[in-house]
């Protein structure tokens, strides 16, 4: 491989690599907001309904569950594999 088509791939890993953090900020965001939401229902832990955190963990780990999974293709990309 010449030193022209590596500079391409660097280039491609390094746009690759930018995009998969882009997905990620959504997640990240809400992620944030859950745990303030967290800490602001742990204050009247006592008036909130079950259900409630219920949705909230099933929601917060559906995010998780995408920025690891982007947090992997992340670190394959930088593997280079």
């Amino acid at each position: 491989m010449g030193k022209g088509s590596s500079g391409t791939k660097l280039q491609m890993d390094r746009q690759t690599v930018f995009d998969r953090l882009d997905r990620m900020e959504p997640d990240l965001r809400l992620l944030e907001g859950s745990v303030s939401l967290l800490r602001s229902l742990s204050e009247t832990a006592d008036a909130t309904e079950p259900v409630a955190l219920e949705a909230l963990a099933r929601l917060a780990g559906g995010s998780v569950e995408r920025v690891t999974n982007e947090w992997h293709n992340v670190c394959e990309v930088l593997r280079g594999q």
